[in-house]
């Protein structure tokens, strides 16, 4: 046999292993001939055969490559950590996304201020105006009531619109905190309109009920009930879930919600006195801190 003569390798070699009787051994079938210890794989064989493991699943949501549920328990969703806030947090934070969209958040003030004073024809002035006319004998009592009841109808629907544009500044101010920026186009994109007018239904009866036990339920809904559309808007609850819960939420962190609250407050204030245009850059920058308090403390999105 000459020296180029390829050689079959189940033949017997001189000095080689004798193949065992019965033929030699095939290769398994439907697989690859596995190679000889210690010997390089040829590049003329097939690419390497790995054992079956099965269809790969996708982990469930909630796994370690994934987020947690939104408000669920454990970790962190979004890029800050969830949980306690300073007062100098939320503020920095209104005050950053405020700056960067300064002209849609003055304007929806304007319209907000707009609407307001459109529906705000009836004042205490006004009743006395008519009650006085009333005892003059100019109008008719029947007349005088009408025109009392109308213009207490006017106020009712005012104060229900201006409810509605109150909220969807909570959306807007919720994307915002999620890092997106508010366009009047994500203004009006809110999926449970109709529960937002409930809820403002709900707090406009939960005020009145609260002036009538002397100014104090006024003041408790005021505190304890600041989260209600963000419960309804951000969390998808209905009215009543989203009333009951922002008390419960703010009950639980009380020491921190009442020291924003308090800040805004006198941030407010400081902005009516500036002959009301500071009333541009505070009610904004009240309406963002509070929604990233909202949404540290119920584990949230929030941008960095």
């Amino acid at each position: 046999m000459t020296e180029n003569t390829p050689q079959n390798p189940y033949e017997p070699q001189p000095g080689g292993p004798t193949p065992p009787e019965g033929g030699p051994a095939q290769p398994p079938s439907g697989g690859a001939t596995p190679p000889p210890a210690g010997a390089s794989p040829s590049p003329y064989d097939g690419p390497a055969q790995q054992p079956p493991s099965g269809p790969t699943q996708p982990p469930a949501y909630g796994g370690p490559t994934q987020p947690p549920a939104y408000g669920g328990p454990g970790g962190t969703y979004g890029t800050q950590p969830s949980g306690p806030f300073s007062v100098g947090e939320a503020l920095s934070f209104g005050w950053r996304r405020f700056t960067g969209n300064w002209l849609f958040w003055v304007l929806f003030v304007l319209l907000t201020f707009v609407v307001g004073a459109i529906f705000s024809s009836g004042s205490f002035g006004d009743y006395q105006e008519i009650n006085e006319a009333v005892m003059r004998g100019d109008i008719s009592a029947q007349a005088g009531a009408g025109v009392s009841a109308g213009s207490s109808l006017l106020q009712l629907i005012g104060s229900l619109i201006t409810s509605v544009l109150s909220a969807l500044g909570i959306n807007a101010a919720l994307r915002e905190a999620g890092g997106e920026k508010a366009t009047w186009g994500a203004l009006f994109r809110v999926n449970n309109l109709g529960m937002v007018i409930l809820a403002a239904l709900l707090l406009l009866a939960a005020s009145f009920v609260g002036l009538l036990l002397c100014g104090l339920g006024l003041i408790a809904v005021a505190i304890f009930a600041v989260f209600t559309y963000h419960n309804v808007v951000d969390r998808n609850l209905n009215a009543w879930e989203a009333f009951t819960g922002s008390f419960r939420l703010v009950g639980k962190n009380f020491g921190a919600v009442f020291l924003l609250e308090l800040a805004l407050f006198g941030i407010n204030i400081v902005g009516a006195l500036l002959c009301g245009l500071g009333l541009f850059v505070t009610i904004p920058l009240a309406t963002l801190a509070l929604a990233f308090a909202f949404r540290r403390l119920t584990g949230g999105p929030v941008a960095a």
